[in-house]
């Protein structure tokens, strides 16, 4: 017959309990927030802007060949996943690995195809914050 373990005070359970009990009120707490007025930032009118900056035009073309570069790898991986995907004499293995060299590069392409969207959705929601 086993006896009951007695609980750590450190136990998972014990810890969620404690969270829960701490957590409404300083939500509550951060919602209800100051009683008085914030002042306004200085920062505020602040939006990223080339406008000035010496080497902007090379940044960006820096930045445009970066694209185009990975891209490329994009490319390559798919066309040689899908070399290899059936062509290799039934080598199921290989056939694997194509699959996923496919998979890779068309994930790869449209992360990088949306790299300036969720840079900027990024940067609004600090923005909101």
């Amino acid at each position: 017959m086993s006896h009951p373990t007695k609980r750590s005070p450190d136990h998972p359970r014990r810890r969620l309990r404690v969270a829960a009990t701490l957590v409404p009120p300083l939500i509550v707490g951060l919602a209800v927030g100051r009683s008085e007025p914030a002042a306004a930032s200085p920062l505020d009118d602040v939006s990223p802007s080339s406008d000035g900056l010496p080497g902007a035009g090379l940044f960006t073309q820096i930045l445009s060949w970066g694209f185009w570069i990975a891209l490329g790898v994009c490319g390559l991986a798919i066309l040689y996943g899908a070399a290899t995907w059936r062509g290799m004499n039934g080598n199921t293995g290989r056939g694997v690995e194509g699959k996923m060299y496919v998979a890779a590069g068309a994930i790869g392409a449209m992360v990088i195809g949306l790299a300036p969207t969720i840079v900027r959705v990024l940067f609004d929601a600090g923005q909101a914050g």
